[in-house]
């Protein structure tokens, strides 16, 4: 439908024109779509300016982290707000999936267009993490906060709800916060659609800016908003030979140690409707996993197709 929008129209405005009379139709999640997309892993992953934050914020050289997403969400559609909720409930899920221990992560979230409260932009709530990680359960479809739970962690009355702020932020911009920061986005009333793009740099446990998992934490706050044009220099990746210490000899090449006896899962996993009885099978099929935009399922592209045809909550292959 939005090949036949006239090719003028801003992208904004080409998908909220073909779906205007449908937008829960709309797709919500391209993650397929930027997968090997420069313009997103190079330019704005890794963007120089926003690398050197990220950098002062752990003290070392920024590993982005293997999630990402690019999301749309029009007027009106509820599919493609969030509850409140926190990052590492869904990054947990997501390595476990993989068979990998679950990693902490410090979340990134740029807008592609302007962002405000009009368009379901993100509210954050500022010194949540100190609660620590909350039990989070499947309400409408999402993964979301179990009610009460922040307020019994923080010491609040039973019905407090987190305390929010909305920042307007514009095209540029990165806004950075923990995996512990509670955070939702609310439905957009605006004519045009919001394009954002999400992604994660990995942290270590002893970093300031990842807050322990218990609750009662007194660690700082990662939410800053790196503004400026994300018109990033190239960025050249270049494997080096690794050098051997003096006195040492590099191995010979020509000798290849032994493969590992391949390690088998006992009993075997079902994943998407398939059976796995190798660890490394399963490893590589989940590598593959998109996600679905509008909660936390995630399976090959056959089953995501599926889930997405039962719809919200209606689940899928496990």
């Amino acid at each position: 439908a939005i090949d036949r929008m006239p090719a003028e129209l801003p992208l904004e405005e080409r998908i909220a024109a073909a779906y205007a009379h449908a937008p829960e139709n709309a797709p919500t999640s391209w993650v397929s779509a930027i997968r090997t997309a420069p313009a997103f892993h190079h330019h704005l992953f890794r963007d120089a300016a926003l690398c050197s934050v990220v950098k002062r914020l752990t003290g070392r050289e920024p590993c982005v982290a293997a999630r990402y997403n690019c999301r749309c969400k029009l007027k009106a559609a509820a599919g493609a707000a969030f509850p409140w909720h926190q990052d590492h409930a869904f990054f947990r899920m997501q390595y476990a999936l993989r068979g990998e221990t679950p990693r902490r992560l410090l979340a990134a979230w740029a807008p592609l267009t302007e962002v405000g409260a009009t368009n379901g932009g993100v509210q954050l709530s500022p010194g949540s993490h100190r609660a620590g990680f909350v039990p989070h359960r499947r309400e409408g479809g999402f993964l979301t906060a179990a009610r009460g739970a922040f307020a019994a962690r923080s010491g609040g009355p039973a019905a407090a709800a987190p305390e929010a702020v909305l920042p307007v932020l514009s095209p540029g911009d990165v806004l950075l916060f923990t995996d512990l920061t509670m955070h939702r986005s609310g439905v957009s009333c605006a004519s045009t659609a919001r394009w954002s793009a999400d992604w994660a740099y990995e942290l270590e446990e002893g970093d300031t800016v990842c807050p322990p998992l218990g609750a009662g934490a007194a660690t700082t706050e990662a939410v800053a908003v790196a503004a400026g044009e994300a018109a990033a220099a190239g960025v050249a990746v270049a494997a080096a030979e690794p050098t051997a210490p003096a006195g040492q000899q590099r191995p010979n090449r020509g000798v290849r140690a032994a493969a590992p006896p391949e390690e088998r899962l006992d009993p075997p996993r079902v994943c998407c409707g398939r059976e796995f009885a190798l660890r490394r099978a399963l490893a590589s099929h989940v590598r593959n996993h998109v996600s679905c935009g509008q909660c936390a399922f995630e399976g090959c592209l056959a089953a995501l197709k599926l889930h997405e045809w039962r719809g919200p909550g209606g689940g899928g292959p496990p």
